[in-house]
């Protein structure tokens, strides 16, 4: 799970990834737009995620800031409890 979140660094090295999530559900959530994590950086980081073999979750909330909510919390529960 990441609540606002992408991979991290200055800029996402792809060659720098490996390995297989053999299907793993992840779910990336953020505001378009967060003050802290640019949402070009949510999008990058879920096409990483989804060539590596996640099951990538990405959903983007207008003018959310930088919290979370209970849509978020609600998706990540059916991941997690699934």
């Amino acid at each position: 799970m990441a609540f606002t979140g992408g991979l991290i660094g200055d800029r996402i090295y792809s060659d720098h990834y490996k390995g297989n999530f053999a299907q793993t559900p992840v779910f990336i959530g953020t505001s378009d737009p967060d003050f802290h994590v640019p949402v070009e950086r949510v999008h990058d980081s879920a096409t990483i995620l989804k060539s590596m073999g996640a099951e990538v979750t990405e959903k983007i909330y207008p003018d959310m800031g930088h919290t979370i909510n209970s849509d978020e919390i609600s998706l990540a529960n059916s991941l997690v409890f699934k």
